[in-house]
């Protein structure tokens, strides 16, 4: 196998590596420190904090006055381009994703706020579904030519408003009732997104864009969906011994979609303690759950009757 020169350089030389790391660290550092943008990074700060975006001028700047989304790229692009340009395989100190279609950069984060570079590459894209969170969305496009519409349910199924994105064209979103559909991108579109979740963000949901039916319903709230996917790790590790803390999780109040996957879990690793824990939130009558649980018993006791004995065992509601 080829090793190119400059990368055998690297692998023998940490010094090189924290030197070329260090050149794209300065260069954030010196986009940060430009006067517009430390001012709109400060109303980040009140923004992520759950102040309105009116109260926050040089951030609302940026999302209603003509060429003002620029000046806060402009000065990140020329510096990072600059740090790469003589350190080019420094990596930008900046969390970025790109799944072949779309990418983005996280500029800033503050709270519950977050500003993005977000772009789509060109082409034509189909949809299915519809998918709506508790958050607020502003977005100013940058560059590029796309079409596009704005879903919204409707008793029929959806309203669509449709939407020509060029350079200078902002849209507000409020993303529980509304949201962006990108039909066709003729050039790359590049668009700079401000998002913020609510407080307490309800669940998000995914919809057919064909009739409007639910397809699928999770967390809105992130730290219940890293307890999730935790509780998902610990099924797949199948940890016997974790099974009482999610019979305890599963009956205890709180976010729905992590007690009924603390349920499904426990099911799988002690069909006892799960069973128990499912007819308990399935006898409480003021249980969001109830009705699924109830659903999921009767399922259950038609398959495998036997699990009747475990009632009598089941906490009351």
């Amino acid at each position: 196998m080829r090793i190119d020169p400059a990368i055998a350089a690297l692998r023998a030389d940490r010094g090189l590596q924290r030197r070329a790391q260090q050149a794209t660290i300065a260069a954030c550092d010196a986009w940060r420190a430009v006067p517009a943008v430390a001012d709109a990074l400060a109303d980040l700060d009140s923004f992520g904090a759950g102040a309105a975006l009116e109260a926050c001028p040089a951030l609302e700047a940026i999302f209603t006055t003509p060429g003002a989304a620029d000046t806060l790229v402009a000065p990140l692009l020329a510096a990072m381009a600059g740090a790469l340009t003589r350190e080019r395989f420094g990596h930008p100190p900046l969390r970025h994703g790109f799944d072949g279609s779309a990418s983005t950069l996280l500029l800033a984060r503050s709270g519950r706020a977050q500003l993005v570079l977000h772009a789509r590459e060109p082409g034509s894209y189909e949809f299915a579904t519809a998918t709506f969170s508790d958050a607020l969305r502003h977005q100013a496009v940058l560059a590029g030519d796309a079409v596009a519409r704005i879903a919204r349910p409707a008793a029929a199924g959806f309203q669509f408003e449709r939407l020509s994105l060029k350079p200078g064209v902002r849209v507000a979103l409020a993303l529980g009732s509304e949201t962006l559909l990108v039909d066709h991108v003729r050039r790359r579109l590049v668009a700079l997104r401000l998002n913020r979740v609510a407080a307490e963000p309800k669940a998000t949901c995914e919809l057919a864009l064909a009739d409007g039916r639910l397809l699928r319903r999770s967390s809105g709230d992130i730290a219940a969906s890293r307890r999730e996917m935790m509780l998902a790790v610990l099924g797949r590790m199948k940890c016997a011994e974790a099974a009482p803390t999610m019979a305890a999780m599963a009956r205890e109040a709180g976010e729905p979609s992590l007690r009924w996957q603390a349920l499904r879990e426990c099911l799988a690793l002690d069909t006892a303690a799960g069973f128990r824990a499912l007819v308990a939130v399935a006898r409480a009558a003021d249980d969001p759950l109830c009705e699924p649980a109830g659903a999921l018993r009767a399922q259950l006791v038609e398959t495998h009757p036997q699990l009747l004995a475990l009632e009598e065992d089941a906490c009351p509601a």
